[in-house]
């Protein structure tokens, strides 16, 4: 592998970064309207206190991101963050990107004052089970619920 650079996407990045996330949901099967993936791409990279956008990039081409938006719990005791997405280009997998991208999620969790991390599997994804468990990730017994206001 080439040079590999984890850093946060700037606006510059934001055309590949909407196609990566585009091609995520659409393999979990989420709907989510392309222009309100845009909006909501929007509004992490003009307002970083919403989150991060973290980009991987081989020779300076974008191959992988990861989403953080930040929350505030009880029950984690106060700041978290939430890694909505995680996602590498398949013609880039098998070479540690997801790995460093996690460790770049860590790093920039505490930057935001997070005492977690926190994510969701979709339930046909053991590959990405396996990584997060491999990272030191606990599986929750619980189920995640969703009530759509719009």
């Amino acid at each position: 592998m080439t040079a590999m650079e984890i850093r946060c996407a700037t606006t510059g990045d934001r055309d590949v970064v909407l196609a990566l996330l585009r091609t995520q949901l659409r393999e979990h099967r989420i709907a989510t309207p392309d222009d309100a993936i845009a909006s909501a791409l929007d509004g992490l990279l003009q307002h970083p206190q919403r989150g991060a956008i973290l980009v991987a990039t081989i020779d300076g081409d974008v191959v992988g991101v990861a989403v953080l938006s930040t929350t505030w719990t009880v029950e984690h005791g106060g700041a978290a963050v939430w890694l909505e997405e995680l996602y590498v280009d398949p013609g880039h997998r098998d070479r540690g990107i997801g790995r460093a991208l996690l460790a770049a999620t860590y790093a920039t969790a505490r930057e935001y004052g997070a005492g977690t991390v926190d994510l969701e599997v979709d339930v046909d994804h053991d590959r990405a089970a396996h990584l997060y468990a491999r990272e030191g990730f606990e599986r929750l017994p619980r189920t995640r619920w969703v009530r759509r206001l719009r």
